[in-house]
């Protein structure tokens, strides 16, 4: 059993979110700062920023874009209102105190994300969470040890503080809607199942 991350719930509905996205194409890649950065893990993708720091603050002052900040909801939100269903289920699933960045991400077949571990204050602050919005057989999460090769709808907490990446071996994009939410519930049950 991997220490890295748990199935906590499956068959959400994201059925609606998938036909959205597909109608809704021209959302993916209009802010590129994490694929385009020197070196970035996630150069092979693109992702919609749902929620996060406030997209002003990043041409103000980049440096600290990633330090302490109140996430707040994206245009795309408002694009996306399928979203919104979702992350209420999972921030009262987990009782969820605050609710950090939202993102999609899309990796085209044969695409991957690098091992990576993610860093700064938001990874560390928050839990963070998985649902497979559009998964092929063949797109595969990634850890030490163990792989998720999940259905659509299945939900994962994972830990990010430690090296995954992602490989899409199917013929489909694989698009995931990930999910950031600070919880004491949450925060003993990783213990607990870390404990196993």
């Amino acid at each position: 059993m991997s220490r890295n991350f748990l199935k906590i719930a499956q068959d959400i509905n994201v059925q609606p979110l998938q036909m959205a996205l597909i109608r809704q194409p021209e959302l993916f890649g209009n802010r590129t700062s994490r694929s385009d950065a020197y070196a970035s893990p996630h150069q092979q993708m693109t992702d919609i920023w749902v929620r996060y720091n406030a997209y002003e603050n990043l041409k103000r002052d980049p440096e600290k874009f990633n330090d302490e900040h109140d996430s707040v909801w994206y245009p795309e939100a408002t694009a996306l209102p399928q979203v919104r269903p979702i992350v209420s289920w999972l921030m009262s699933h987990v009782e969820g105190e605050r609710l950090g960045g939202v993102l999609i991400t899309k990796i085209p077949p044969g695409g991957k994300i690098a091992p990576h571990v993610d860093m700064g204050w938001h990874a560390k602050y928050y839990e963070k969470y998985y649902i497979p919005v559009q998964n092929d057989q063949g797109a595969l999460f990634c850890f030490e040890d163990g792989i998720i090769e999940p259905q659509p709808g299945d939900v994962y907490w994972f830990n990010n503080s430690r090296p995954h990446w992602v490989e899409n071996h199917s013929q489909r994009d694989r698009i995931a809607l990930i999910v950031c939410i600070r919880s004491h519930k949450a925060s003993q049950e990783v213990l607990c199942h870390g404990q196993q």
